[in-house]
């Protein structure tokens, strides 16, 4: 079966991207005219705060539009998840996939089959347990997919994972 790509919300990437930019030109305005040492110690933190997650931006965007790295790829076997890491589910070991809502997000939820589940958190480290945990008790899932800024609706995104669980 082919495999499916699914990129960042293109619009949302570049509306960030701007509003970054904007924080930093504000901080460079606080800078220039600053009257004390408050304002100058607010328009550093606005350029290096800003700045910062606006490279981190436009390397995310870079990457998966130019190098062709798409935050999730679904193959026949196995999901690829692209974040600050990247991590491989494989369908073999989910039990299967549910979305979860918390606040005002939407949530794929891996539901692993037990023997797995148990052996995922003995793997992980102090502070993997402790997400692990904290994922257990908000949405009921060790692991799950923030769908806030991809292309695709959450129920779109949890009905293709489990038709490929379904043929795994």
């Amino acid at each position: 079966m082919k495999e499916i790509k699914i990129y960042h919300s293109l619009w949302r990437m570049l509306l960030l991207f701007l509003g970054s930019i904007l924080f930093v030109l504000a901080g460079i305005f606080i800078l220039h005219m600053h009257r004390n040492v408050f304002h100058l110690v607010v328009g550093w933190v606005s350029i290096v705060f800003f700045g910062c997650g606006g490279i981190v931006l436009l390397w995310s965007f870079l990457k998966e539009r130019l190098f062709d790295q798409p935050h999730l790829t679904i193959h026949d076997e196995e999901l690829t998840y692209r974040g600050m890491k990247t991590w491989h589910v494989r369908f073999a070991d989910v039990a299967s996939f549910e979305v979860r809502r918390l606040g005002d997000n939407n949530f794929v939820a891996i539901n692993y089959k037990p023997g797995v589940e148990r052996q995922k958190m003995e793997d992980a480290s102090i502070f993997g347990r402790l997400f692990r945990s904290m994922n257990k008790h908000l949405i009921n899932a060790q692991e799950s997919i923030s769908v806030v800024d991809i292309s695709m609706k959450a129920g779109e995104l949890c009905d293709i994972l489990n038709q490929r669980l379904q043929r795994a």
